[in-house]
């Protein structure tokens, strides 16, 4: 159905070999990049974001960088911010559920909280009283953080899934996409595939079925996003993210939080095991385009950070979603079922 939409991408699978040095060079680099004190960059977010590339990256739980970050974030969260809280619990998970399972469940209950009336979620998370509306960015990483912490055996409820299922469907653009926030925002890439897992991951729960399920892929609002991420594929642009993201005072162009995009794109199709977009071997396309793109150091960089941008470089070459939202037999017995 997809191949209609789009011309094939003939991007080689890069050697195994290639991929676990590059790999390799960014683990490096981002371990300079650790203060003393466990933090990465300025913010807990950051330090969850380096802790979860470098667990997903095969650096062992008792490695001494992943102890200091973990320990750091215990300190650090929860600081009232979604993306932090959303990614510590991803990172947490990561690192050792059962060790953090307190300071899990704390963050989980500040996300489940903190979700909008409209069912997105926002930068803020608020203690008391919902904010109207919120933003498809944050959203995305929260309803992944729930849905993984599910998968763990962490209770959540089903209501956070339902509300922003509904949200989704209304708000998808004629074209199959999503944009930042409502219907009249245009679409851009890492939007768009942020919202499509993002769907998945609700229906998932909705039809108590594994995101991977073929009820799943099938639904007409996620093969309608699918099928707009097949037209618009290119591995290192962002597309439609200038359009969609300029204003008077900042022109931006389609390289607008590229990195960012691909591991959207690696989550979007992790979900499902999507492995093809249309004829887009998306995965290979990607990986060619960060082993082209890597500096000599490991990093990458431009337009984000060099550590948030090695951070998401590192997260799509490990391609670890369908492992983080897959339940383990340990946990089997203690994930909720759903209602």
């Amino acid at each position: 159905m997809l191949a209609a939409f789009t011309l094939p991408c003939r991007a080689e699978d890069p050697p195994k070999k290639e991929v676990r040095d590059a790999v390799s060079r960014a683990v490096g680099w981002l371990r300079q990049a650790q203060s003393r004190g466990g933090a990465f960059g300025s913010q807990p977010g950051e330090t969850a974001l380096a802790l979860m590339a470098l667990r997903h990256s095969g650096v062992p739980a008792s490695d001494p960088a992943c102890l200091r970050a973990a320990k750091r974030l215990e300190h650090d969260l929860p600081d009232g911010q979604c993306y932090s809280a959303a990614l510590g619990t991803l990172a947490l998970l990561a690192q050792s559920p059962e060790r953090h399972r307190k300071k899990i469940r704390k963050l989980v209950d500040s996300i489940v909280r903190g979700q909008c009336r409209n069912g997105q979620w926002s930068y803020k998370l608020r203690r008391t009283g919902r904010r109207k509306e919120g933003d498809n960015s944050n959203t995305q990483i929260a309803v992944l953080a729930l849905y993984a912490a599910r998968m763990r055996g962490v209770a959540v409820p089903n209501e956070p899934f339902t509300l922003l299922r509904s949200h989704l469907e209304s708000v998808q653009n004629p074209d199959g996409g999503f944009g930042y926030t409502a219907l009249s925002e245009r679409s851009y890439a890492s939007m768009t595939a942020g919202c499509a897992m993002a769907l998945a991951l609700c229906l998932a729960v909705e039809k108590r079925k594994p995101s991977v399920d073929p009820v799943i892929r099938s639904n007409a609002g996620v093969q309608r996003a699918y099928s707009w991420l097949a037209r618009e594929f290119r591995p290192g642009v962002n597309r439609g993210a200038g359009r969609a993201r300029s204003n008077k005072r900042k022109k931006r162009n389609d390289t607008h939080w590229r990195h960012y995009w691909l591991w959207s794109l690696e989550r979007a199709c992790g979900v499902t095991r999507t492995t093809r977009l249309g004829e887009h071997d998306w995965y290979a396309a990607g990986a060619r385009y960060l082993l082209e793109s890597q500096r000599a150091d490991g990093e990458w960089r431009d337009p984000e950070s060099a550590l948030q941008a090695t951070c998401f470089g590192l997260l799509f070459l490990s391609r670890r979603t369908t492992i983080t939202i897959t339940p383990r037999d340990r946990d089997r017995a203690t994930t909720p079922p759903t209602k």
